[in-house]
């Protein structure tokens, strides 16, 4: 009899080794404009600092132990050194200003990240 079908008439439960997942990023945005989170710029920004897109959870407020990679709710947005901070998406779409400063902010991140 082979080991396994012997196991399995037992009803024994074999263990397997856990597979990690890979980490959730947040990306935190204003809570009016959580339904424009497919933009061309959120994909591209995410894609330039070297995030998959699909591993990350857009929220109106960051939970604890989440890994915060981009804050774009303007003003309510918490400055670290460990995440771009940014203008709403709406007027990341519509303003120069705020594609620069966001350009800017994801220098620093990314220089930051790279010295890690």
């Amino acid at each position: 009899m082979e080991k396994n079908a012997y196991l399995d008439a037992m009803g024994i439960t074999r263990w397997k080794k856990a597979v990690p997942q890979a980490d959730i990023l947040t990306v935190l945005v204003n809570p009016l404009r959580i339904k424009d989170v497919d933009s061309p710029i959120i994909g591209t920004v995410l894609s330039l600092i070297g995030a998959d897109v699909n591993l990350c959870r857009f929220a109106v407020r960051a939970e604890g132990g989440a890994k915060v990679i981009w804050d774009m709710r303007g003003k309510l947005a918490v400055a670290g050194d460990d995440r771009i901070i940014s203008a709403p998406i709406n007027e990341l779409e519509s303003s120069v200003e705020a594609k620069k400063a966001l350009w800017g902010n994801m220098q620093a991140y990314i220089l930051n990240k790279d010295a890690q």
